[in-house]
């Protein structure tokens, strides 16, 4: 008990030394505040003024390491539109549901122990702002990055481009035109577009990517965008490079960091991740989903598409998930459904037991189970727990 109150106090030291107290109120006004706690920082978000339908509030940090810090980064969710910063800069779009705001580019080296503050202006019609619940903090310390954050990177930056190119198609602008017409100029170029929070765009596209990529990966980090074709369909892909190690992060089909810079590599080793039991029930679900739907959509029943001899998923060594793969009728609606974030699990799709139903009361004739042959974890769907009639 001793041991914790000094921790404790410890940390509550810490945090007057700059004002940063460690409570909060439960409403929003004048006054209220929050501090928090994190890996060498501690924060403090303060209201100071709620008045005709607008909030101001500052942000402290306190850099709580032995080392200066450089080129620091908040993060926090607000729905509120900001309308100015002082002494920092809006980093994100200004339509993410959260915000990044950076140094000032005068303000960005804290020494230890020191604190710096920066403030901002929102609306927020009928005060109805949250304190919000956590932030990140982010600076130039932690410059390592492992081969699981280059691919989350990847990942991030891939989703974002969707939407990106969602965006243009309802503007009548195609996916061919987007690359042709230089909607992708620096992130399709031969070595990528440099990312950081000391880097700053014109571009829309970029400059979101570039807040994509910041929030996953820092240091000397490239960002690639490529053309590729997947079964037959044309589509992209997402690279994110460490140029101090030389990894590289990529999506779809996340690689253990040697994939080749530039080309949608299919060749390379898959990242080392064993599925977790949620993955794989999460991925028996989606597959007795797409069951279903090809059932629905070619007017089969179950037993016909179970007795087909191509069937794999239904055979004794099941179906394999492989990106690479050539399928055909089902066995591909299973296959697209999971190539890019399951390969190499194993699925097998059964009839249900005549004296089995699920828990859930979920009126189903077959029975989908997954496999992680590394470790030899299963999943399936109808849930795992199942009860006699």
């Amino acid at each position: 008990m001793k041991i914790i109150k000094k921790i404790m106090s410890g940390v509550t030291a810490l945090a007057l030394a700059c004002g940063l107290s460690l409570t909060a109120s439960a409403e929003l006004k004048a006054g209220d505040y929050k501090a928090y706690k994190g890996t060498g920082y501690l924060a403090k978000y303060e209201v100071l003024s709620v008045k005709d339908g607008k909030s101001t509030v500052k942000v402290t940090l306190k850099n709580t390491t032995k080392k200066k810090i450089n080129n620091w980064a908040v993060r926090f969710a607000n729905y509120a539109d900001i309308e100015g910063v002082k002494n920092g800069k809006l980093f994100s779009p200004d339509y993410w549901m959260f915000r990044i705001i950076k140094d000032d580019g005068t303000n960005g080296s804290v020494a230890p122990n020191e604190c710096v503050s920066f403030s901002f202006t929102m609306t927020d019609p009928g005060n109805s702002s949250d304190i919000p619940v956590g932030i990140t903090v982010y600076s130039d310390l932690d410059k390592s990055n492992s081969v699981k954050d280059l691919n989350k990177t990847a990942f991030a930056c891939y989703n974002g481009i969707d939407q990106i190119l969602n965006d243009y198609k309802a503007k009548g602008v195609s996916f061919d035109e987007c690359f042709k017409n230089g909607v992708f100029a620096n992130l399709n170029s031969k070595d990528g577009m440099k990312t950081g929070f000391n880097y700053k765009y014109r571009s829309e596209t970029d400059r979101e990517i570039n807040a994509l990529a910041s929030m996953f990966s820092r240091g000397n980090i490239s960002v690639y965008v490529g053309r590729t074709e997947i079964d037959g369909e044309d589509t992209y892909f997402v690279q994110a490079k460490d140029n101090r190690t030389g990894k590289v992060g990529q999506y779809p089909r996340w690689t253990d960091g040697t994939a080749e810079w530039g080309t949608f590599d299919l060749d390379a080793p898959l990242y080392n991740k064993n599925y977790s039991e949620s993955h794989l029930n999460s991925a028996a679900r989606n597959v007795h989903e797409s069951v279903e739907d090809y059932l629905n959509a070619e007017g089969l029943d179950y037993q016909s598409l179970l007795e087909n001899d191509d069937f794999q998923a239904a055979s004794k060594e099941g179906l394999k998930i492989d990106v690479k793969a050539s399928l055909t009728g089902c066995d591909k609606i299973i296959n697209d459904k999971l190539k890019f974030n399951y390969e190499g699990m194993i699925v097998y799709v059964s009839k249900m037991p005549s004296d089995y139903y699920s828990h859930s009361h979920l009126v189903t004739d077959f029975f989908v189970k997954t496999e992680d042959p590394a470790t030899g974890k299963t999943g399936q769907y109808p849930q795992s727990e199942l009860v006699l009639r």
